[in-house]
């Protein structure tokens, strides 16, 4: 295997590691959230979707949502990349 594709898998890597960190941070504060708002230890589906709504539209998560959608964007360009390279 050459380098410039060893340095790519690894890239890859990365960026799916730290995708996966936003991702779980992000769905055990929508957990948190909607824990907090209902107050039952395990929220339904319908309280899940308006957290996520209440989420979506919080201007403090703005960050957070940009970094999420940032790192989907790039995950889903390196794996174009590596499907048609």
């Amino acid at each position: 295997m050459s380098w410039p594709v060893l340095l790519f898998f690894l890239l890859q890597g990365v960026v799916f590691l730290v995708w996966a960190a936003l991702a779980f941070r992000t769905l055990f504060h929508l957990r948190t959230r909607a824990v907090q708002r209902t107050g039952r230890i395990f929220p339904g589906p319908a309280s899940f979707f308006s957290t996520m709504s209440d989420w979506v539209r919080d201007p403090q998560q703005a960050e957070s949502r940009r970094m999420l959608l940032s790192a989907t964007v790039l995950m889903a360009l390196l794996s174009l990349v590596s499907a048609f390279a």
